[in-house]
């Protein structure tokens, strides 16, 4: 009897202790939690400090556009004509090609156009095939059967000189007949640094133009520049110059007349400046 009373009271001296320690992990736990929240607060807080001041940096900015281009006259002249045959053999149209050819770039050497302003811009050879109708002891069917071939060489000449590239057009028409081709013609203007820093130049000027006038139309006071972005100068034409694609016929036909246009740098430019 004395023996089942002392195990009835250990083992409520043990259930005891370990209650104790169970509340005491919590507790210790509770406080390494509130500890961990305590410690995001400053991070949170300076997280939302730098974006506010990020967005305050922003709507302190005034962007203006400013616009500047200068013409300029298009004195580059690029002719893409080619020549093309067909023939059942591709020998004999490789051949009428490369005779037409040499007889073009001769007259080039004629007129003083040199090697470095002529470029091959395409050589192809291809079949020219018909859909044919067939039939056998199975009935009627179709095929694609090979006819002739086609031999197609393009080059590209360039000058400046408008009388030059006349006469070569009117005298290679006239040497090479029927097969002579002209894809287009282009009209082009010198790259000039001279005319990119006029357009630029303009562009700040009609910038800072529009500044002094929002400044007394808003009144508003602008400080320093803070920001600058450039886009790239291009260059936009002014005039139809491609000439539409057409067959040079051998007959007589009147001389060739080519015009020239104007095309236009523009440079844009955007300036953010601070409001005071």
């Amino acid at each position: 009897m004395i023996k089942i009373t002392i195990n009835k009271q250990f083992s409520l001296i043990f259930l005891m202790l370990v209650s104790l320690f169970f509340l005491l992990g919590c507790e210790a736990q509770s406080d390494i939690n509130t500890g961990s929240e305590n410690s995001s607060i400053p991070t949170q807080n300076k997280l939302s400090e730098e974006l506010q001041m990020l967005q305050k940096e922003n709507s302190n900015i005034f962007w203006i556009k400013g616009t500047g281009s200068i013409k300029q006259k298009q004195e580059i002249i690029e002719v893409n004509l080619a020549i093309e045959h067909r023939d059942k053999e591709i020998i004999n149209a490789t051949k009428v090609v490369n005779e037409n050819i040499k007889k073009i770039l001769e007259i080039a050497d004629d007129l003083g156009i040199t090697n470095d302003q002529i470029i091959t811009d395409e050589y192809s050879i291809s079949p020219v095939t018909r859909w044919v109708e067939k039939e056998d002891e199975y009935g009627n069917y179709g095929e694609s059967q090979i006819i002739a071939y086609r031999v197609y060489n393009s080059v590209i000449i360039t000058s400046e000189n408008k009388d030059i590239m006349t006469s070569f057009i009117d005298k290679s028409n006239a040497e090479t007949g029927n097969s002579f081709r002209i894809n287009n013609i282009r009209f082009k203007a010198k790259l000039n640094d001279e005319n990119k820093i006029l357009a630029r130049e303009k562009a700040v000027d009609d910038a800072m133009k529009k500044a002094e006038f929002y400044e007394k139309k808003l009144e508003i006071e602008l400080g320093k520049i803070i920001s600058f972005e450039e886009f790239q100068s291009g260059t936009v034409n002014k005039s139809k110059n491609d000439m539409t694609p057409r067959m040079m016929m051998a007959e007589a036909m009147p001389s060739t007349e080519l015009f020239g246009g104007e095309s236009e740098i523009i440079s844009e430019i955007y300036l953010g400046f601070e409001i005071k």
